[in-house]
């Protein structure tokens, strides 16, 4: 494998919002594909009370020499409505380096 694969994960409570992200992250060269998930549910707690909304998950397969720059995208042109945005390591490239060594 030439890259190292990651996958970032956010949500949004817009599926407007969604759609649009995942066109925009998908034209890039260091993302492979993005997917939207949804409408899921939130339940959180903020300020003392707890809400529930339905949200949008989208997750974007990128190399990670490439990652910081998506998430700096993400939280540049969107950041206030982004929620929970988490970049993991590809598991199958996690099992191939435990193979290996």
């Amino acid at each position: 494998m030439d890259y190292e694969p990651v996958v970032v994960t956010f949500t949004t409570d817009s599926r407007q919002l969604a759609d649009v992200l995942a066109a925009e992250v998908a034209e890039t060269e260091f993302t492979c594909c993005a997917h939207i998930e949804g409408p899921i549910r939130r339940v959180h707690r903020w300020h003392g009370r707890q809400h529930a909304s339905e949200q949008w998950r989208i997750e974007v397969e990128a190399t990670a020499e490439h990652s910081g720059a998506l998430v700096e995208h993400i939280t540049s042109h969107h950041g206030h409505e982004v929620h929970d945005l988490v970049v993991t390591e590809s598991i199958a490239h996690l099992a191939e380096a435990d193979e290996s060594g």
